[in-house]
């Protein structure tokens, strides 16, 4: 469809201006953002035609403008409303919305609005002055019980007009754009409901995350649900008695909510209405640090498939290698914000409100049939159970045993319970094995090579206390970039060419600032062996922005500039290396005013304070000092590489100028 601003023939005399109401589409493209949501009025002709598309109820129509791409329109309207047309036909749309679709400037029809669409087929037009009233084709007889909008004498005549006087040629012929037509209905549309989800394929869903994330060290797990209901689904029940052992996001209740301890028993919705989903990395980090329980999100390219129990269908994100146009897989929904919401998002918000209403009236009968009283718990009668829940109970049973194996573990070691890991099942390893090189011999040559990897990626368990960290003062713990346009990507990357040299420039100093986490510790092994052949072993452990959120569940900002904030982040540290940071502070203090005693040539302190200070000085990299206090505790840590510079051609090992620089990352740790 497209809408002309000026006549191409003076045949049928001087251009005619809009009628009343009308707006240019030609306005609404350059003024997109002062148009946004509100409502819009446009007369145009049919240039292109997007088949209605089952599964969501819309249509496309594309219009364009003589000198640029022009706007498209989406119908949400039953199949039975559709509007039929072909090339060339001119169209009025009255009462339509301003949206955005896919980034560009649209206008769309919303359920229940008064949006009216009339269809004026080209060949039913008459020549000017002759008015195009008998040509007009309401989509819908009625509306809410009454007649749809009549098109006015103006309207008429304006479609007439800009029929006639349009240069065509710009128009597609009749065949191709029949072909454009059919060539629409062979587009798959991946977006789906849970209930109609098949094994193998893959689909975009709109999801509410029912549970916190739980990291299973090479993913993470969350259950999701839009209030529909699959057979495949896993069963929950009201009085969670039929709860699955080992899915749930954290199994056994052992590690505390983002922003409270939890109930163990299933948030709803009840019944098979929610499915699990596991999340693989570039995907795993971002939902860990971003997601919690209770957001919307969109989530595309997830593969539903049976779970390893063979009964129930789960989802998997793994990373989209054929994505393309910077399309984020996974992004959160804002039901608060400015922008009109997503179609799809209302609709699930709608299920979920009928869900609740009519799953309140259920458990008041449920109570009631019940005499709104618990039933004492009875011995389990094997010989009652099938087959998968016998399995179920054995799993619940062995998850018991192994939680209350590592709260005894943890007891007889004096870990710090505020502190909690994930994978708890995982074994724990020494730091002695974690910082072990590891050889690989290899054929080169047909010589047998052993070689010593520079790094390996590797996730482990550890048992540990801090005994140091970086930056020295709490303040610089939270660092600031500029702002930049690469941060709306879903990889998590920004400007690979910005870097702490910018800040030499004023335009550095420009613009929007982010703020990020960023802070090293020093780890020492704090296991039962530790220290008894030698000094026990350390290793510093970079923490970066979203296993900083998720160790201390605070976002960074600017802590020098928002005391109450560096407050708050002393007091959750506090919980993890005792009273480090005061020891740290003392020891700095210390130091100074020995530095500034030596440039005053000033006599030295006692003896006993020299011999003291001299002692922990002497011992810090050997053993925690006398004067820290803190206890250990589980923490997850992985090891990975890093490309950096090498002036020596022999240690080049990531090519020309590279090499590679094994470190150490905390993950999966949170402070509660």
């Amino acid at each position: 469809m497209s809408q002309y601003g000026r006549s191409t023939s003076r045949r049928y005399g001087a251009e005619k201006s809009l009628p009343d109401g009308i707006d240019s589409i030609r306005y609404i493209l350059e003024n997109q953002r002062g148009h946004r949501g509100r409502s819009a009025s446009v007369i145009g002709l049919v240039k292109d035609f997007r088949a209605p598309i089952a599964t969501r109820g819309s249509v496309d129509k594309s219009i364009e403008d003589e000198y640029e791409s022009g706007i498209k329109f989406n119908v949400f309207r039953p199949e039975d409303e559709q509007p039929q047309v072909g090339v060339g036909d001119v169209v009025l749309v009255t009462n339509a919305k301003v949206d955005d679709w896919g980034g560009n400037t649209c206008l769309c029809t919303e359920p229940g609005k008064s949006t009216e669409i009339i269809i004026f087929p080209a060949d039913e037009i008459p020549r000017p002055p002759t008015s195009a009233i008998h040509a007009a084709k309401p989509t819908r007889k009625l509306h809410r019980g009454k007649p749809s909008r009549a098109p006015t004498d103006a309207e008429c005549d304006y479609v007439s007009w800009i029929y006639h006087s349009s240069n065509k040629s710009t128009l597609p012929t009749v065949s191709e754009f029949q072909q454009s037509t059919e060539r629409s209905l062979n587009i798959r549309d991946k977006s789906s409901l849970l209930k109609n989800v098949e094994e193998g394929k893959f689909y975009d869903f709109v999801v509410q995350v029912i549970k916190e994330p739980y990291d299973q060290m090479d993913r993470t797990t969350i259950w999701i649900t839009d209030y529909t209901e699959h057979n495949n689904f896993y069963n929950f029940a009201w009085d969670g008695s039929d709860m699955p052992g080992g899915q749930d996001g954290d199994p056994f209740g052992y590690i505390a909510s983002r922003t409270s301890m939890e109930s163990r028993s299933w948030p709803g919705p009840f019944g098979k209405r929610s499915m699990q989903l596991s999340c693989f990395e570039p995907h795993a980090s971002e939902i860990r640090a971003n997601i919690k329980a209770g957001d919307w999100v969109k989530l595309r390219n997830v593969q539903v498939k049976f779970g390893r129990n063979g009964n129930n269908m789960e989802g998997f994100l793994r990373e989209d290698r054929n994505s393309f146009g910077g399309r984020k897989t996974v992004e959160i929904l804002d039901v608060h914000g400015d922008e009109p919401p997503d179609e799809l998002l209302k609709e699930a918000i709608r299920r979920k409100r009928d869900y609740e209403k009519t799953a309140k009236q259920q458990k008041k009968s449920f109570a009631a049939a019940n005499g709104n009283k618990r039933k004492a718990e009875q011995p389990v009668d094997d010989t009652k159970l099938n087959s998968r829940q016998r399995r179920d109970a054995r799993r619940a049973a062995k998850n018991k045993q192994l939680v209350e194996a590592e709260t005894k573990r943890e007891g007889l070691l004096g870990l710090n319970e505020l502190i909690k890991s994930a994978s708890i099942d995982e074994p724990v390893f020494p730091l002695s094995t974690i910082v072990e090189q590891v050889s690989l011999t290899t054929n080169i040559d047909g010589e047998q090579v052993q070689m010593t990897l520079p790094f390996t990626n590797a996730r482990y368990r550890a048992h540990v206390r801090v005994v140091d960290y970086r930056p020295r003062k709490l303040h610089n713990f939270a660092v600031w970039r500029k702002a930049t346009e690469y941060d709306m990507l879903s990889d998590g990357e920004s400007d690979p060419d910005s870097g702490d040299d910018d800040r030499d420039t004023l335009d550095a100093f420009a613009g929007k600032k982010t703020w990020e986490w960023r802070f090293a510790l020093q780890l020492e092994d704090a296991g039962p062996n530790a220290g008894k052949n030698g000094p026990p072993k350390r290793l510093w452990a970079v923490v970066n922005n979203p296993e900083a959120q998720y160790l201390t569940n605070m976002d960074a900002c600017d802590l020098l500039a928002n005391p109450e904030e560096c407050f708050q982040l002393s007091e959750q540290l506090f919980k993890l290396w005792g009273n480090l940071q005061e020891y740290k502070e003392q020891e700095s203090k210390a130091q100074s005013q020995s530095r500034r005693r030596l440039a005053a040539n000033q006599a030295p302190p006692d003896s006993s304070d020299d011999e003291n200070g001299a002692h922990q000085q002497d011992d810090a990299s050997k053993q925690v000092a006398p004067g820290i206090s803190n206890k250990p505790f589980a923490c997850c840590l992985r090891q990975y590489g890093v490309e950096i510079s090498e002036s020596d051609p022999r240690k080049c090992n990531a090519g020309h100028g590279k090499r590679y620089q094994r470190m150490f990352g905390l993950f999966g740790t949170r402070i509660s």
